[in-house]
């Protein structure tokens, strides 16, 4: 390989299947990391995904405190929304209690293994309204979301 007319990367940009013997490609590797932190640098995106952030941050605390639940802009087609979200509280004892030895070794380690419990009510191995009635599981209040995201059709809720 000619390391002055030949290049790791696709015509995208991508690392192609190269493969060198020396440090070239690594080099390589770095000048284009840099010409996209330039690139970035350039266009102001750092700027601009702040403002973005600040923005959604304002948005949604004069929404709140407003209790405003949905803003539409017909100009965007973008619309607003605060979407209250919850997640899982699992009992330990509860939960311990419906299970057979060998489901308590794969769902249960010192603590609940949520991803296994839930990957079990998936498969059908538990049942999540069973849970639910026995108090292995309840849905508690988390943090209000909100969407800003081009509109899917119809109005706002």
């Amino acid at each position: 390989m000619n390391s002055d007319t030949d290049s790791p990367f696709a015509d995208d940009g991508a690392i192609g299947s190269v493969v060198m013997t020396d440090s070239t490609a690594f080099e390589l590797i770095v000048r284009r990391l840099a010409a996209i932190e330039d690139e970035i640098s350039s266009l102001g995106i750092k700027k601009l995904s702040k403002e973005k952030d600040d923005l959604r941050s304002k948005l949604k605390n004069f929404m709140l405190k407003n209790e405003v639940d949905a803003v539409y802009d017909e100009t965007s087609n973008f619309e607003a929304v605060i979407t209250p979200r919850s997640h899982d509280v699992w009992d330990l004892d509860a939960l311990s209690s419906l299970l057979s030895p060998t489901q308590k070794k794969r769902y249960i380690r010192r603590m609940i293994d949520e991803t296994a419990v839930k990957g079990g009510i998936d498969n059908g191995d538990l049942s999540r309204a069973q849970l639910e009635v026995k108090g292995a599981v309840r849905k508690e209040p988390g943090q209000t979301a909100l969407y800003v995201r081009a509109r899917k059709g119809g109005t706002v809720k």
